[in-house]
């Protein structure tokens, strides 16, 4: 079976796709507004969604080119699902790409979110939703992230002055 795939074309230079991959910033930005950790080949990146959350290690960086991580913790919450944690072991794979004209090419992988998953069609609608998110906030400055029931969502310009 094929893992989960997706492209974009992003109106954006490759440094700033990379920024967005691999800053706190940047993906409090598109992803969910509640993320932290490193931001170095080793480090843990933890990713909330309310009660659910996904950590990754990252793999591999490689400047404009490859953004890797690998899912060590995860615990998703939907009626669906009776296996929280079908991420872990999961990979997270981002290639990018010069597509000329200022435009760059995102080619995502996620290596083992296969159709046989009871969270498939939840994370392939997640994928579609967030990297949709993504190119929003990389052609207009804002994203569409997850933002906690309660919280206000800090626009872009904010939340790049306090990172």
């Amino acid at each position: 079976m094929k893992s989960y795939q997706q492209s974009l074309n992003i109106k954006a230079s490759l440094a700033a796709v990379y920024a967005a991959l691999t800053t706190i910033q940047g993906l409090r930005a598109w992803w969910t507004q509640d993320c932290e950790g490193g931001v170095a080949v080793g480090d843990t990146l933890e990713f909330r969604f309310s009660e659910c959350y996904k950590d990754m290690r990252i793999e591999k960086l490689q400047a404009d080119s490859e953004v890797r991580w690998l899912c060590t913790r995860a615990h998703i919450v939907a009626e669906s699902v009776s296996l929280a944690d079908e991420w872990v072991g999961t990979q997270v794979v981002f290639h990018i790409s010069d597509a000329g004209l200022g435009k760059t090419q995102l080619d995502l992988e996620h290596i083992g979110l296969l159709p046989s998953l009871q969270c498939y069609t939840l994370c392939q609608n997640g994928w579609q939703h967030f990297l949709a998110s993504l190119q929003l906030y990389l052609e207009t400055g804002t994203g569409t992230p997850f933002v906690a029931a309660g919280h206000q969502q800090i626009p872009s310009t904010e939340r790049r002055a306090a990172a």
